[in-house]
């Protein structure tokens, strides 16, 4: 997974977009597909369902028209007084018995020549074992006399009447299947008086249709009673047998699932019958199946037309940022006055261009910059190296120092030979730029030593120095060029009188600032604005001086930092250094920053 990942994020924004609205589109049109589907699916199966047990009902509605007839017609033959009198009357060779059989004998031919789907009909006396035969095929053929008697003891009654029925292939020498009707006929005067069965063989339309299968709808229908066994079914040696779902059956009407099969049942009103048809599941949805084909069919064809139109859309948009990569690209191998036409890019990419133009601009800018402020600071080095041992300076300190020699003995000589040494020693620093702020003010107290015995001690000193920030660090001659200026353009111009220096160091907040103050000449308000305005300007002409002091400080800290001058109150001028506290532990993390000045 994480080097698919490593790989994913390597891949180019136009190929992440496309693989991303890809899969979005895949994903969608599937869900929907899978919803339409499913929806599809749902609704042709109920349709089916019904269309099914729809189906399943018109015929048991048709057997149970069969049957309520067949019952109509058997209790009007019962009724029939020529039939009556037949079975009342003893039989023999007398006039009123042969009369009475001729009437019966007409009336069952004119049954049958008036029911089409009868076979045959017939009367059993049950006192004489005489009987009356009419119809189609001949009594031999039919074999009556040997089958109705075993039929009629095999068969269930067919509701809570005494009329029973059976769908078998019985008669005809086992031949032909049809329906069996038998009937027990009664005494009119006396219901409980038994005379004799009314026979009836039926070729029922709807139960041809059923042992013949002869359906457009794969359905497989059967009539079982209440007790699930067969009446009648296409699979004729299963007839009489149960089936193995009449535990499923339950209700009146409704559908069940059972070994991949879907059964509709529905029970005949008034009759123990049900009508079951069973069709295969798979049947059921192969409707569904080919719907689902055509649809992902076209599901597939839509996703990979659309895949490759996002591909063509999202190449055309990623051409101009494609540009603005390889411009970069060509920024990186060094080229830094790449630019970008941003004719025909489109508002954003525009403005990206635009945008990129200008950011190379500002490079190019800040190099040229970055460039002036090395050579400035490789300048301030060089004058810093140079003012370290100015010749004129070295040249009248040793003057002064043969001179006081000659008139005064070895105690000034030595101690000013002494501030000197010191002088040099802080002044080289063993070529650090940076040294703590006790170093720096023990450099300015030696050089007014220094200058005190050049000058015939016309310069004083106050120190107001915060013992806990003498170790903070500090650009090497930020202070001495500062004391300079203050002995040699306010003190010492004043001829015939002394001046006093103050020195002020303390800490505010996380920063050190330095207040320089004397009482010299001084300088206008107007002076003193226009050299606070010059200072961060830089002259390589210009030597080690105020301004190089205060564009030290501003490249080692932020311009945020430096010098700053005020006219004082007496007269002079103060001057305010400000940089941050740190000290040598502090510096450890940026030593090559601040050596390198």
């Amino acid at each position: 997974m994480k080097k698919l990942m490593n790989s994913f994020n390597q891949w180019r924004f136009d190929k992440k977009i496309q693989l991303l609205v890809s899969t979005s589109i895949v994903l969608t049109t599937f869900l929907v597909l899978i919803v339409s589907t499913t929806s599809t699916v749902r609704f042709m199966k109920v349709q089916s369902t019904e269309l099914l047990q729809a189906q399943n009902n018109t015929i048991a509605e048709n057997f149970r028209n069969s049957l309520d007839n067949y019952k109509k017609l058997a209790i009007a033959v019962v009724l029939d007084t020529s039939i009556q009198q037949f079975l009342k009357s003893d039989s023999g060779n007398t006039a009123s018995y042969i009369d009475n059989k001729n009437n019966a004998n007409n009336t069952l031919s004119s049954i049958v020549n008036m029911h089409s789907d009868l076979n045959f009909i017939a009367v059993v006396d049950d006192q004489s074992g005489e009987y009356l035969y009419k119809g189609e095929q001949t009594i031999y053929n039919s074999n009556f006399i040997q089958t109705y008697s075993k039929d009629y003891e095999s068969c269930k009654p067919a509701n809570s009447s005494t009329m029973r029925v059976s769908f078998n292939n019985a008669y005809y020498d086992g031949n032909k299947y049809s329906l069996n009707v038998y009937f027990p006929i009664y005494d009119t005067g006396n219901l409980m008086g038994e005379l004799g069965l009314l026979c009836m063989n039926f070729t029922d339309p709807s139960l041809q249709q059923i042992a013949e299968n002869n359906n457009s709808s794969n359905l497989n229908t059967v009539v079982i009673d209440l007790d699930g066994d067969l009446l009648a079914t296409n699979e004729k040696d299963k007839i009489g047998s149960k089936t193995n779902y009449i535990s499923n059956i339950f209700e009146e009407s409704g559908h069940f699932r059972k070994n991949g099969m879907i059964y509709f049942f529905q029970k005949i009103n008034k009759w123990d019958f049900y009508i079951v048809s069973s069709v295969s599941a798979m049947y059921l949805y192969h409707g569904s199946i080919t719907a689902i084909l055509f649809m992902c069919t076209i599901t597939i064809l839509m996703v990979i037309t659309n895949m490759y139109i996002i591909k063509k859309i999202i190449q055309k948009l990623y051409k101009p940022l494609e540009n603005v990569v390889s411009k970069m690209d060509s920024v990186a191998s060094g080229s830094l006055k790449t630019r970008i036409d941003s004719e025909r890019m489109g508002d954003d990419f525009t403005k990206l261009a635009e945008g990129f133009n200008s950011m190379m601009d500002k490079i190019q800018e800040l190099m040229e910059q970055v460039k002036l402020e090395q050579h400035q600071m490789e300048q301030i080095r060089f004058n810093a190296l140079q003012s370290q041992i100015q010749p004129h300076f070295l040249y009248n300190t040793l003057d002064c120092i043969h001179w006081q020699a000659m008139a005064d003995g070895n105690t000034e000589i030595s101690t000013l030979v002494k501030a000197l040494a010191k002088y040099y020693r802080i002044c080289l620093s063993e070529g650090h730029d940076i040294i703590s702020l006790k170093q720096e003010l023990e450099h300015v107290e030696n050089y007014l030593i220094i200058q005190n015995m050049r000058y015939d001690n016309i310069i004083d000193n106050k120190l107001d120095i915060d013992q806990n920030v003498l170790d903070s660090m500090i650009p090497k001659l930020t202070l001495q060029p500062l004391v300079e200026n203050s002995i040699y353009h306010g003190i010492k111009v004043r001829e015939g009188k002394t001046g006093t220096i103050y020195i002020k160091v303390q800490q505010l907040s996380k920063n050190i600032v330095i207040t320089l103050a004397d009482t010299g000449t001084g300088m206008s308000e107007e002076k003193v604005a226009e050299l606070n305005s010059q200072l961060s300007l830089h002259d390589d002409s210009f030597g080690y001086g105020v301004r190089n002091v205060n564009k030290r400080i501003q490249l080692l800290y932020g311009d945020n930092y430096g010098l700053h001058y005020y006219k004082n109150t007496s007269g002079g001028v103060t001057v305010k250094i400000s940089f941050p506290y740190r000290t040598k532990d502090m510096n450890t993390a940026i030593r090559g920053e601040l050596d390198y000045v």
